[in-house]
C-alpha cells in the first residue's frame, strides 16, 4: 500500500516551476534579442544613439531579477501568485519592447 507524500508533489512542482521559469526566460530573452537588432536597424537608418539601447538593456537586467524574486515567492508557498507574477512581468516587458520599437519606427 502506498501512502500519500506531499512532499514528493512539492518536488515535482518545483521543478515544473524551474522549467516554466527557463522557458520563460528563453521567450523574453528571445523577444530582447529582437529587439536588440530592430533597434540597431533603425540606428542604422535614422542616427540614434546608444540611449536607444536602454530599454532593452533594463529589459536584459530586470527580468532576471523577476526570476529570481518569483523563485523566493514559490519557496515561501505562493506557488499560483509566484507563476502569475512571474508571467505577468514575462508579458509588461514584450509589450513594453514592442511600444519602444513603435516609437522608433515613428522617428
Amino acid at each position: 500500500m502506498q501512502y500519500y507524500d506531499d512532499e514528493q508533489n512539492h518536488k515535482a512542482a518545483l521543478l515544473l516551476f524551474y522549467l516554466m521559469q527557463g522557458v520563460m526566460l528563453l521567450i523574453v530573452y528571445g523577444f530582447v534579442y529582437t529587439s536588440f537588432v530592430a533597434v540597431g536597424l533603425a540606428s542604422a537608418k535614422y542616427g540614434l544613439t546608444v540611449m536607444a539601447y536602454m530599454p532593452e538593456v533594463a529589459a536584459l537586467a530586470a527580468y532576471p531579477m523577476v526570476l529570481y524574486r518569483t523563485r523566493k515567492m514559490f519557496h515561501r508557498g505562493r506557488m499560483l501568485r509566484a507563476a502569475a507574477w512571474m508571467t505577468g512581468w514575462a508579458s509588461l516587458i514584450i509589450v513594453l519592447l514592442y511600444a519602444h520599437l513603435s516609437q522608433l519606427a515613428g522617428v
